[in-house]
């Protein structure tokens, strides 16, 4: 099945959006194509909120807010990625400006997502951590 370009990007959206994200497409000449961002969920799909305090002068502020997961993605009608795409993906990744970037490709009628990484992003191997005593120090 042959996609355009414009017909394949509604249907990354589509599965993003059934993912559970929201959803921005830039327009034509930006890179990547689309912003999607969810907030973070526990084991049992409970959204996570994070409380802080805050002191101005001598009143105590609290104030919650709800972390997000922000994936950015490229989508790619033929599985033809430039090196200067390709490095300007790392680099919005090193600059921590996303927790994941995704090229994403037809691959007979289904997505096929892949990840780019970079050293610091990929994932480390377990190693086992040996059982110290428990400092209540400090």
């Amino acid at each position: 099945m042959k996609f355009n370009h414009q017909e394949f990007q509604k249907s990354v959206l589509k599965h993003l959006k059934s993912e559970g994200f929201n959803c921005i497409v830039q327009s034509k000449p930006a890179f990547p194509n689309i912003i999607a961002w969810r907030p973070f969920v526990d084991g049992n799909g409970n959204t996570l909120a994070v409380t802080t305090q805050l002191f101005v002068g001598e009143k105590v502020s609290y104030k919650m807010f709800l972390p997000f997961f922000v994936s950015l993605i490229e989508c790619k009608v033929n599985k033809k990625i430039s090196k200067k795409e390709k490095n300007a993906a790392k680099k919005i990744l090193k600059e921590g400006r996303c927790n994941t970037f995704h090229m994403v490709y037809p691959n007979k009628n289904k997505l096929e997502f892949n990840e780019i990484t970079i050293e610091n992003n990929k994932p480390v191997k377990k190693t086992r951590i040996e059982k110290s005593t428990p400092s209540y120090l400090g």
